[in-house]
């Protein structure tokens, strides 16, 4: 029989420390990571759309995952062309406008979801930080 003290100790042992800032997404790939989102987000406005249009059901989660593990190794560059000839973006600067438009526009969904309104006093400082999740998508959907 196994004793399990020796066991986790060994494990702990052979677990090695990382530090806090070799764990952290690089600002460039958190920037390749927000171009993913947008183009996500547009995409699948696009074809929900049509699905609607067609009278046809769109599954945004089938959407999200799909189109995560398509274009997570895809160079920055060409995602910020594809921005660029689908939607327009012509620049770095304007898929964050557009990544701060989907957040702006998921927030008012959310909070229309949990009953608050423009004119609620419910409002604090903390509507108006940035998730955290979000910070990883700053590279949010």
């Amino acid at each position: 029989m196994v004793n399990a003290r020796k066991v986790a100790k060994t494990v702990r042992k052979i677990e090695k420390h990382i530090p806090a800032l070799e764990r952290v997404t690089t600002y460039q790939e958190k920037v390749h990571l927000m171009v993913i989102e947008v183009l996500r987000e547009e995409s699948g406005r696009e074809l929900a759309a049509a699905a609607r249009f067609n009278e046809q059901e769109f599954d945004w989660e089938k959407h999200n995952y799909q189109f995560r593990k398509d274009y997570v190794n895809t160079p920055l560059k060409e995602l910020v062309n594809y921005a660029r000839k689908l939607y327009g973006l012509n620049n770095l600067n304007e898929i964050r406008d557009r990544r701060a438009a989907h957040k702006a526009a998921r927030s008012k969904r959310m909070d229309g979801l949990n009953g608050l309104s423009n004119n609620s006093d419910d409002w604090t400082d903390d509507d108006f930080e940035e998730d955290e999740d979000d910070e990883n998508l700053e590279a949010e959907d």
